[in-house]
């Protein structure tokens, strides 16, 4: 190991304060070859050998240590002196610096009071316009929440400043929660729509049933079949009447015609408006018949 004093840049203004330190530096190699083996204390030589060691080295340790705080003391009391000096002109510098940054720091409050109830306003603003579109759909059917989604559509974010993103953000979700209610109102108006279909169709396949229908006979009228006259007033002639009609096959003569022409490719509503336009006679030259079917 160089000496430390040899180790320091020219001019070497510490080199006289290192010499007591270099002497203990050169003394290394005399006190590593004297006490580098650790004798075997369980002897009595190697204890009293090793005993001698720890007092020399506890001497070198302990002057060397007190060479370090008598090098330093006055370099030591130059830096309290330094830090007490500077202490105190940092002081008096905070002492001018403070009421500019409490009178910044108040700006600097005020400014984000206002930015805060800016936000505040627009986030209110934004409530009004975007959000209650929400309130705005509750119980409107189809047409309405389409209307309304086109009107949504065209909201202007661009005048939300601070709150920008969050009214893009906003407008996007009122917008996907419209489109979904309007989905489902579809659904609903869909199958209503298709009920009140059937249900018509129902009634208005009664309706024709009836008018096909012959009507009842009147006390005194006559009922054929197969050209045999049947009178109320003779009961005979009834008596053979329940045989006779066993042979007339029952006809449907609206049913019959309802599925031939939903075999022609109509489909069931489609086949019972074209009879009723039928049997109200806006079709030319085609009849219903309550005997033929035609």
């Amino acid at each position: 190991m160089s000496n430390a004093a040899e180790k320091l840049d020219a001019p070497q203004p510490y080199a006289a304060e290192l010499i007591e330190l270099n002497d203990v530096e050169k003394q290394l190699v005399e006190l590593r070859a004297k006490h580098g083996t650790v004798p075997d204390y369980t002897t009595k030589e190697g204890y009293a050998h090793g005993k001698a060691s720890i007092k020399e080295l506890t001497s070198y340790r302990t002057g060397t240590d007190k060479a370090r705080l008598a090098i330093t003391k006055p370099h030591r009391e130059f830096i309290d002196q330094v830090n007490q000096y500077a202490k105190g002109l940092i002081a008096e510098i905070e002492k001018l610096e403070a009421p500019h940054r409490d009178a910044k720091q108040e700006v600097d409050e005020a400014e984000k009071r206002k930015k805060e109830e800016r936000i505040a306003r627009l986030r209110e603003k934004l409530h009004k316009e975007v959000t209650s579109y929400l309130d705005t759909a509750v119980g409107l059917d189809a047409a309405g929440l389409a209307e309304l989604i086109d009107a949504a559509e065209a909201i202007d974010t661009e005048n939300y400043f601070d709150v920008t993103k969050e009214a893009e953000d906003e407008k996007a979700r009122v917008l996907r929660e419209l489109r979904d209610q309007l989905s489902r109102a579809q659904e609903r108006e869909r199958l209503a729509a298709e009920r009140a279909e059937i249900e018509r169709q129902k009634a208005e396949l009664e309706r024709l049933r009836a008018q096909q229908a012959p009507a009842e006979l009147a006390p005194g009228d006559v009922a054929t079949t197969g050209g045999t006259a049947f009178s109320h007033e003779d009961p005979d002639d009834w008596e053979g009447l329940g045989s006779a009609l066993q042979d007339v096959p029952s006809a449907d003569p609206f049913g019959d015609a309802l599925e031939d022409l939903q075999g022609l490719g109509l489909d069931p509503s489609q086949a019972v408006d074209v009879l009723s336009a039928i049997q109200r006679g806006e079709v030319r030259h085609v009849t219903l018949n309550a005997t033929t079917g035609a």
